[in-house]
């Protein structure tokens, strides 16, 4: 790992001496350290290369993200560009998506002892067709595609089919397609099983749904899903992913789902097991709420 990018997310002034002792490490190893030029007059990237945006990837060997899992979902896209590892260094608040927490700095030292691991993760491909054609709406969805109603104050009617068979009309306020990642986020919110993020397959959790027949399913990662809006009340439904800013799906369209192409590699220092995180995330912040 010789050539390294920081994206840190500073919020307080703490988060900048965080940002400097993990630039600090790296240096300690002999790794070239890049910040954005953004940065430029921050104690925290002295000594660092500052680059533009699109000089800063160049040539990269990982991907640091110093925030919370929003900053990770962001930087994803660059990792996922570049084909490299990322590490995500906590500074929000749960913090599901990254490996280190603030006060474990130190353990940047396994990278160099070759104590680490990469884990790939699945991601997602959405597009929407209408009668027009197909439109890609994201190429690699790391979390989730969200559908929902939006302002309209009803219920929604969707119909979900997996592999041309249709699988059941939906009647709620939306639908999510979550990854094995995406899992523990929104869909485990909205009553959606938890999955081992290291398997490949496509998780489907009605939001608030009418039917309590309407259960979360769990599809194979090669099946390809779609979502056809049946609704012709509302004047749309939303279509998000990732968190992005909604796209409408009008009457008639289809949303298609499938496992793409792209694998998102995590880097891993620590040898805890995934529930045994999650389950110490999740107490943590009860405790602070």
């Amino acid at each position: 790992m010789k050539r390294v990018v920081l994206l840190p997310t500073i919020r307080k002034e703490t988060d900048k001496d965080y940002t400097l002792r993990t630039a600090e490490r790296f240096r300690m190893h002999g790794a070239e350290v890049r910040f954005d030029e953004v940065f430029a007059g921050e104690r925290f990237a002295a000594g660092a290369v500052l680059c533009k945006r699109e000089e800063l990837f160049a040539g990269i060997d990982l991907i640091v993200v110093l925030g919370g899992d929003g900053s990770i979902l962001r930087a994803a896209e660059y990792a996922l560009m570049c084909d490299v590892p990322l590490l995500g260094i906590n500074f929000g608040r749960v913090g599901y998506m990254a490996e280190l927490e603030k006060h474990e700095i130190t353990l940047i030292d396994h990278i160099y002892s070759g104590d680490y691991t990469i884990q790939n993760r699945m991601t997602m491909q959405a597009e929407k067709e209408t009668p027009e054609g197909t439109v890609l709406l994201a190429d690699s969805v790391l979390n989730e595609v969200a559908v929902g109603r939006g302002a309209y104050p009803k219920c929604i009617d969707l119909r979900l089919s997996a592999d041309d068979c249709v699988v059941r009309t939906i009647r709620a306020d939306g639908v999510v397609f979550a990854t094995p990642t995406g899992s523990s986020a929104y869909s485990m919110a909205a009553g959606g099983c938890v999955v081992d993020p290291t398997l490949e397959c496509i998780c489907v959790t009605p939001v608030c749904p009418i039917s309590r027949y309407a259960c979360p399913f769990v599809f194979s990662g090669a099946t390809v899903l779609e979502l056809a809006n049946i609704d012709d009340r509302a004047p749309h439904v939303d279509v998000t992913c990732d968190g992005t800013e909604p796209m409408p799906l009008f009457l008639g369209e289809r949303l298609v789902i499938r496992r793409s192409p792209k694998t998102l590699k995590m880097l891993k220092i620590k040898h805890a097991g995934f529930f045994s995180v999650l389950n110490a995330k999740l107490s943590e912040y009860e405790l602070k709420n």
